[in-house]
């Protein structure tokens, strides 16, 4: 039923009749938020915790944590109506920045030989910081897709997305340089301390976007249920969540171990590992910039088609990467590139097609069950990944032969769907137009 919907071809209104200066406000949020997430979640994250002496399952830990408390989100949708969309976002924001408090006061410390509790703060943290992250998230999703018209949806996620990995690229070649002209304590602090000053900036830029009027009041015993509904009731919604589920247990660890492999088994600096991160950026940016005017009129399955055959490409070369011993080794920055290609084109078309799962009446809350869902599950893949990968004995360190067997699962995975993504049906606009005719 699913497959036979293909024919179904979007017809969407120009998105150039609708500008995106209202809603600009939002793209500098999304700037300064991708600024302190690179820090506070990305590749420094994963050198600062490696520098405190992590080993691979804490590695797992701290890369899990922003999709293992990802149901916090659900129950965050009972607030909504109460605080209203702005407010909570606003508070959520505000809260996690309190977090990056404990590496930046780590750092400023310089332990000669850190203690082991310093690592099991700084992991402590990074759960606060992803704790308050869903406590906001939860009104994200609901408030642009309420405010922005559909004309232009996807127009303004795929900027959001080219702006925040320009952003990152920016970010990293910034903690490159730091990292190269400062020891690394020093560095961390700085790093840290820029984080903490871009989620200021970025929660001020919040509060000049438009607010729009709260959902209905959610009772708490009554989320389950809707679940459930969701889970089990045949429609896009469930087959697009078993295709990302596929698809993230094989790709949301891909980032970390690469970094923490690139660090403790081949011995790269911080500084060249963060230029290639930087690389990963300008894959991404160069693909959602050149999605913009196509985006609102191409379908999405197409789309998602053209990402999974980028990352079937990345996980096969990673695979003759690791097997060889290094012998690739000067192609790592164009793996690092098509990495980015692959989640640009992904997240822009996930967050365009995310708005129309469910009727607007139900979007808050189908939004919250599908990324907490799916968050739980590409949480757990990096620390189990973790436990399959770490070397044996007290010593940080990869299990190389299982490393392999990591990207040949991927590429399997990706080439799987690859197949399955003809069968998504393109939806954009259809809850809206069902939600004005009742």
């Amino acid at each position: 039923m699913l497959a036979g919907s293909r024919e179904n071809e979007l017809e969407a209104p120009r998105a150039e009749a609708v500008g995106l200066r209202p809603f600009r406000a939002g793209l500098v949020f999304g700037v300064f938020n991708g600024f302190t997430w690179m820090i506070g979640l990305g590749t420094p994250m994963v050198l600062f915790a490696e520098a405190l002496g992590a080993n691979a399952v804490q590695i797992g830990l701290v890369t899990s944590f922003v999709y293992l408390v990802l149901p916090v989100q659900v129950l965050a949708t009972a607030s909504l109506a109460t605080l209203g969309y702005r407010r909570q976002m606003v508070m959520g924001w505000w809260l996690r920045a309190l977090f990056l408090l404990v590496p930046l006061s780590l750092a400023l410390a310089s332990p000669e030989r850190p203690a082991p509790w310093m690592v099991n703060a700084f992991v402590a943290s990074v759960l606060g910081f992803c704790v308050l992250r869903a406590f906001g998230t939860a009104a994200h999703m609901p408030w642009m897709a309420a405010i922005l018209p559909v004309a232009v949806r996807g127009r303004f996620f795929a900027t959001d997305q080219a702006l925040t990995a320009g952003i990152g690229v920016g970010t990293l070649l910034v903690c490159a340089t730091l990292f190269e002209r400062y020891p690394g304590w020093s560095a961390f602090a700085l790093v840290y301390g820029l984080a903490l000053v871009g989620g200021i900036v970025a929660v001020v830029s919040l509060m000049q976007l438009p607010d729009a009027p709260p959902p209905e009041p959610i009772a708490l015993r009554t989320l389950p249920r809707a679940a459930l509904r969701l889970y089990v009731e045949p429609g896009v919604f469930r087959y697009y969540l078993g295709l990302v589920l596929i698809g993230w247990s094989a790709s949301a660890a891909i980032s970390a171990f690469t970094v923490y492999y690139l660090r403790v088994e081949a011995g790269l600096p911080e500084g060249r590992i963060l230029s290639y991160t930087a690389i990963q950026f300008a894959g991404s940016i160069a693909a959602t910039w050149s999605l913009r005017a196509a985006i609102d009129r191409v379908p999405l399955r197409r789309l998602f088609q053209l990402s999974m055959a980028a990352f079937l490409g990345v996980e096969l070369f990673w695979l003759f990467e690791v097997e060889a011993g290094g012998a690739l080794r000067a192609w790592v920055p164009i793996a690092f590139f098509g990495l980015g290609v692959a989640g640009g084109v992904s997240n822009a078309s996930h967050t365009t097609l995310l708005p129309d799962l469910s009727s607007v009446e139900e979007r808050p809350v189908a939004i919250s069950v599908f990324q907490s869902t799916l968050g739980v599950a590409a949480g757990l893949a990096p620390i189990l990944w973790g436990l399959v990968l770490k070397e044996p004995g007290p010593h940080p360190g990869l299990h190389v032969d299982r490393f392999a067997g990591f990207f040949a699962f991927g590429a399997a995975a990706h080439a799987l769907l690859f197949v399955l993504y003809r069968g998504l049906p393109d939806r954009r606009g259809v809850a809206v137009q069902r939600a004005e005719t009742v």
